[in-house]
């Protein structure tokens, strides 16, 4: 197959749990024998001189860099090529041009454009051939974890072919509040293990990894303020803002760390990693992340959190965030209203951590087991083969075409009415007006 990823986000080097989970599966898909393209883009514009610094700076990983025009470059990172842009407007332009000139088997869309312009410019450059990477609730035009309702871009979602949750929860989210089926694959792949176990009782940080409002910073301050004697770190990402680090910077036992690509580098500096999200995250990567190399996690139990944390202790409770100003942040995030938080129970289960270590090496050793067990179970197969199976069966009429939307399209109560060998028809004609009359090519 071959398969095209876009996302409008920095794809290398990748410091957040979604970047890093597109990275490592289209990597995986690669080493598969699969043609894998990513379009993307960098933060900032890419003048001459940060131009050079970007390509210097992959230079000094060993990849080797082709510039383009205005801006752009192209690479080749483990098996798969990149096509990066320095703006939303020209990677939306790339996308028509990269797909008649790539055709892809598939092309997946990634959450991390709540927008829609990269999935928008997919759908009209390969319609039917769609698949929606629903990796968190924040970024979805509906239900109540969304900052922003649109029945527009709800409408969109319905023209794509399929959509993946990555976790149980983000599945029973899209089939509540859109009306729309989804599945639950394995699309968060880790690198091969084994991990060696960094979780030193009494040695180190108790860390966080992107400090912000509704990541739960509030929790983090607070506990940093009840422990003035223990170190803690702040690993400032995506969401940090300008007065979350003033925020920081005011208490003198936070060391700020700096983002890496190779996570376990913070792991070796932390006894304990904080994960108080005041958002329903969909399944955080730095939960199992942390538990692979035994480093005890405290985590707040809301959204898919629990599924990450596979049964291991501590999911501790948080009054999330249900409302966000119509104002954005700097980073352009909608700014959250934080409700006030009961930080007593998340200084219980810290203090027994820091001060019992029988029970802080038996939750570590249980934290390393447990997710040593889920890795080895964990199979990006599953993956290939749904898509495989989505290409053989492209021209029957898919869940999405059958299934009765929240907002329903035009024509779609006719559609349910009809015979399904109508609708076999139908969806044939479509599937061929779609690929101008050609297979997929596998």
């Amino acid at each position: 197959m071959r398969l095209l990823l876009i996302q409008n986000s920095l794809y290398y080097p990748a410091f957040g749990g979604g970047n890093k989970s597109n990275r490592l599966l289209m990597e995986e898909l690669a080493a598969r024998g699969h043609e894998c393209l990513v379009l993307t883009r960098v933060s900032e514009k890419l003048d001459a001189e940060r131009l050079q610094s970007f390509m210097g700076e992959l230079a000094a990983r060993g990849i080797d860099v082709e510039p383009g025009r205005f801006g752009s470059l192209r690479y080749r990172l483990n098996g798969v090529t990149v096509h990066v842009e320095d703006s939303l407007l020209r990677l939306r332009e790339a996308i028509s041009r990269e797909i008649e000139r790539f055709d892809p088997t598939w092309v997946l869309a990634s959450t991390d454009d709540p927008l829609q312009v990269l999935l928008e410019a997919a759908l009209k450059a390969a319609p039917g051939r769609v698949i929606y990477l629903a990796r968190t609730t924040l970024a979805l035009p509906f239900g109540p974890d969304s900052p922003v309702q649109s029945p527009t871009h709800l409408e969109r979602l319905q023209s794509v072919r399929a959509i993946v949750a990555v976790s149980q929860y983000v599945q029973q989210y899209v089939e509540r509040w859109a009306g729309l089926p989804a599945i639950t694959l394995p699309i968060s792949p880790h690198p091969k293990g084994p991990y060696p176990k960094l979780g030193k009782f009494g040695a180190g940080y108790v860390t966080m990894v992107n400090p912000c409002a509704v990541k739960g910073l509030s929790i983090f301050v607070a506990l940093a303020r009840l422990f003035p004697e223990q170190a803690f770190a702040a690993v400032p990402m995506w969401g940090t803002t300008a007065e979350d680090l003033l925020a920081l910077e005011a208490l003198p036992n936070v060391r700020l760390l700096p983002p890496v690509e190779d996570i376990s580098k913070i792991f070796e500096k932390s006894s304990v990693i904080l994960v108080p999200s005041l958002c329903p995250d969909a399944k955080p990567r730095i939960v199992l992340e942390a538990m692979a190399h035994g480093v005890p996690v405290l985590a707040s139990d809301v959204g898919g959190v629990a599924e990450a944390k596979l049964g291991v202790p501590y999911l501790l409770p948080v009054r999330p965030v249900r409302h966000y100003e119509r104002f954005v942040d700097q980073q352009m995030v909608p700014r959250p209203v934080v409700p006030e938080q009961d930080v007593e129970p998340w200084r219980e289960a810290l203090a027994k951590l820091l001060t019992d270590r029988p029970h802080y090496e038996e939750l570590a050793e249980r934290s390393y087991q447990v997710a040593q067990a889920y890795l080895a179970r964990l199979d990006i197969g599953e993956f290939e083969r749904f898509l495989s199976g989505l290409a053989l069966r492209e021209a029957e009429p898919s869940a999405h075409m059958l299934a009765q939307p929240a907002i329903s399209p035009p024509g779609t109560a006719a559609l349910k009415e009809l015979s399904p060998e109508k609708r076999a028809l139908l969806a044939r004609r479509l599937g061929s007006r779609s690929r101008g009359g050609s297979e997929t090519s596998t």
